[in-house]
């Protein structure tokens, strides 16, 4: 699994050094990535997955905060101002042992935001899958009247060669190519009413183990 992405934005050095290595201690540690505070137009896109601010000037702060909330990514803000902070993103007061606080916060969310991002992958291919399975009991449920069409186009191109001396060559050719079409559609049908026994048989035996190790929890 890729490694998540933290931005640390600050004009302090050691507020960075404090984060980074504070969360080296950790057995997952994540990339990091260092910015100033006027250098954050190659964020913009919200090619990262967790910002993380501190040591920038109350005059700097406003303006990071716009460009980093427009990626709609979590923010952390470790602030200063002892409670009169912007409104915004999460804030921790910069007080002793708070690189502790902020690891422990930011771990939460980052684990949080891989969870959201493997329902969304596990709801998409389960709605891709419900697609296809929708198709497929179509199909199934419309395989009786196209048996019953091909029966017919069978059944009348028959009699129509039965009597093919009547016919000139061009038609009689034309008649046998939608007989032998038709005789391969009748083909694909079978297929899929194998492939439907098949699935039920699947389905079957899928029932009875998990019936079988029901019984033996219960034992």
């Amino acid at each position: 699994m890729n490694r998540p992405t933290v931005v640390i934005v600050s004009d302090v050095p050691e507020f960075a050094a404090a984060a980074t290595r504070r969360w080296l201690a950790q057995r997952s540690v994540p990339s990091f990535v260092l910015a100033e505070s006027n250098s954050l137009s190659e964020f913009s896109e919200g090619n990262f997955d967790l910002a993380i601010i501190g040591g920038v000037s109350a005059d700097t702060l406003i303006p990071v905060l716009h460009t980093l909330k427009a990626t709609a990514k979590p923010l952390i803000h470790v602030s200063k101002l002892n409670g009169n902070a912007p409104q915004g993103p999460i804030t921790i007061p910069e007080a002793p042992g708070w690189p502790d606080l902020l690891v422990t916060i930011a771990e939460q969310i980052l684990e949080r935001e891989r969870s959201n991002a493997e329902l969304s992958k596990t709801l998409e291919t389960l709605a891709k899958v419900e697609q296809q399975a929708s198709l497929g009991r179509y199909m199934l449920e419309a395989r009786h009247n196209l048996n019953n069409a091909l029966t017919s186009i069978l059944g009348n191109s028959d009699l129509i060669l039965l009597d093919s001396s009547a016919l000139p060559a061009v038609q009689r050719s034309q008649v046998e190519t939608i007989r032998n079409m038709a005789m391969r559609l009748n083909e694909i049908m079978q297929r899929f009413s194998s492939l439907q026994k098949e699935m039920q048989l699947i389905e079957q035996q899928g029932q009875k183990k998990t019936a079988r190790k029901s019984a033996a929890a219960g034992a």
